[in-house]
């Protein structure tokens, strides 16, 4: 809220007409975005300690923050606790978290609203609400880079940037199948009950892979990564890392879609939502699929990492 919600004018606007529609957005638990942020943390600590110190001084001017802490895990939460804490601050700025490319035509020019540039002299945080994640990273990378933004955008463009390099990298805000980010879709696994495919990407899969404390899953990502990949993942824009993530959404998340549906399974709501999406298509799949998207779950999360610090190296030069 804060910053940029006072300003944000024709976003604003908007909002009688869009609050009927809108429900919360789903994406990485916070546990994966305090992950990300320690990874990309412990790269500047190893790599550029000066980039590091200033990033540090720079979040420890966040006095008035009220949902988080300013460290830097704490502040890659801060804009999905925004959205979870304000419907007015949710839906200005849920479409910032993805970039959903459909299957069989993905056109990153649809998903992204048209690609619409923010206008000149707009702080990032205030809008528009037609962009995507890519936009929006390219936006809020640029503020940070600008001796000229004032210090208030600077926090709000890197508590932002935190948050959105990692929800990039989640492979359910990458491709557009029709079931809601995966809400509208189960999974069952062997003999466990079945689980709404959103859950078990976005919380499950996540929780195994960092387990209780996001520091010493964070050391645990980065001691196996070697120093080849980690040096070819820092290659690129947030354009290729999107497509990226929607071929792996294609090839593993949904690896089972090309199958019959077992049959139609009740959901129950999810959380904070009234409303359920009655029955859904339930798929069953094996242990190899189990073990393959807890390889991916890791290595996108290591990928996000490498990539905010390649980010924020070059923010805070």
């Amino acid at each position: 809220m804060r910053r940029w919600l006072a300003g944000s004018g024709a976003v604003l606007a908007a909002l009688p007409m869009l609050m009927l529609s809108a429900g919360p957005s789903l994406a990485w638990v916070s546990q994966a975005h305090r992950t990300v942020a320690l990874i990309a943390d412990r790269l500047l600590q190893q790599g550029d300690a000066d980039a590091r110190a200033k990033l540090r001084a720079l979040l420890a001017t966040d006095k008035d923050n009220r949902f988080t802490k300013n460290d830097i895990a704490s502040e890659a939460t801060w804009p999905s606790v925004l959205m979870e804490k304000s419907d007015e601050a949710r839906i200005p700025t849920a479409g910032w978290h993805v970039a959903r490319l459909k299957p069989d035509s993905p056109d990153l020019a649809s998903a992204c609203f048209g690609r619409n540039p923010l206008p000149e002299g707009y702080p990032a945080s205030r809008g528009p609400k037609e962009n995507c994640v890519v936009d929006k990273i390219n936006q809020f990378d640029a503020e940070l880079k600008n001796a000229d933004t004032s210090e208030g955008e600077r926090v709000a463009a890197l508590q932002f940037l935190l948050n959105l390099v990692g929800d990039l990298h989640d492979p359910l805000n990458a491709i557009d199948r029709g079931d809601q980010g995966g809400r509208c879709v189960a999974i069952q696994i062997g003999g466990k009950p079945p689980v709404r495919l959103a859950t078990y990407w976005q919380d499950t899969l996540v929780n195994e892979v960092v387990g209780r404390d996001p520091a010493s899953g964070a050391g645990r990502i980065v001691g196996t990564v070697p120093a080849a990949d980690l040096r070819k993942w820092a290659a690129g824009k947030p354009d290729d890392w999107l497509l990226e993530a929607f071929e792996l959404a294609k090839t593993v998340t949904y690896g089972f879609a090309a199958d019959k549906p077992a049959g139609k399974h009740s959901l129950p709501p999810a959380k904070g939502e009234s409303e359920s999406c009655g029955e859904v298509d339930l798929y069953r799949v094996g242990a190899d699929y189990e073990t393959k998207a807890l390889a991916a779950v890791k290595q996108q999360l290591a990928k996000a990492g490498v990539r905010l610090a390649m980010l924020l190296r070059a923010d805070f030069k």
